[in-house]
């Protein structure tokens, strides 16, 4: 049985597809991308494997974005892992992760707020005290205006945002379940191949 593909986006002469069993298989990626840039009029091939992308492109003439999900689809049924396992579905673990700029932020964060909470002997840190902060300066500014001023478009979209993954934990966890490999429920769903892309 073929892997699923799918294709993401076509041009004349670019073509992306998306082949979720590739996402988290970094050998796999390079292998499948070097045996489909052997094909005739595949002349640059890039395969993403924190997505399972992969870009075919061609500098003159055009791309058949069927006959490539095909042969796509071909070369990821065959693929193995380093594992030597058929691809069957992203590794549990196929999320990339953050960045080093978000590791170095999160770890200079982490680090101030350590000494904030030292420096209170422990009875607060960054986590309650700039909320309590903006709080204060935004009744201080009401005191001082004496009127109420409607909030800023991106203040809604950002708060409407944050109610919605409070409340909604349960939805927002099945479908990041969902996006690394697994069907909701856990069951894997093959129709329908998780989303999220480059």
């Amino acid at each position: 049985m073929r892997a699923p593909v799918l294709v993401a986006h076509a041009l004349e002469r670019r073509v992306r597809l998306r082949a979720p069993a590739l996402a988290g298989h970094r050998g796999a990626c390079a292998r499948v991308a070097a045996k489909l840039a052997a094909e005739p009029g595949c002349e640059v091939v890039t395969a993403r494997p924190a997505t399972g992308s992969v870009i075919v492109e061609r500098l003159e003439g055009g791309l058949d974005p069927e006959r490539l999900r095909g042969r796509l689809a071909e070369l990821v049924s065959e693929a193995r892992g380093d594992d030597g396992r058929p691809l069957a579905a992203p590794l549990p673990d196929a999320h990339p992760g953050p960045t080093r700029v978000a590791r170095a932020v999160a770890h200079a964060f982490a680090g101030i707020n350590a000494d904030v909470r030292e420096a209170l002997d422990y009875r607060a840190d960054l986590g309650t005290l700039l909320p309590v902060v903006f709080a204060t300066a935004g009744l201080a500014e009401v005191g001082v205006t004496r009127r109420m001023p409607a909030p800023a478009w991106f203040n809604l979209l950002w708060w409407s945002l944050r109610w919605f993954m409070t409340f909604n934990q349960g939805a927002v966890s099945e479908e990041l379940r969902h996006a690394a490999g697994g069907a909701p429920g856990g069951e894997r769903d093959e129709a329908c191949p998780p989303g999220g892309d480059l």
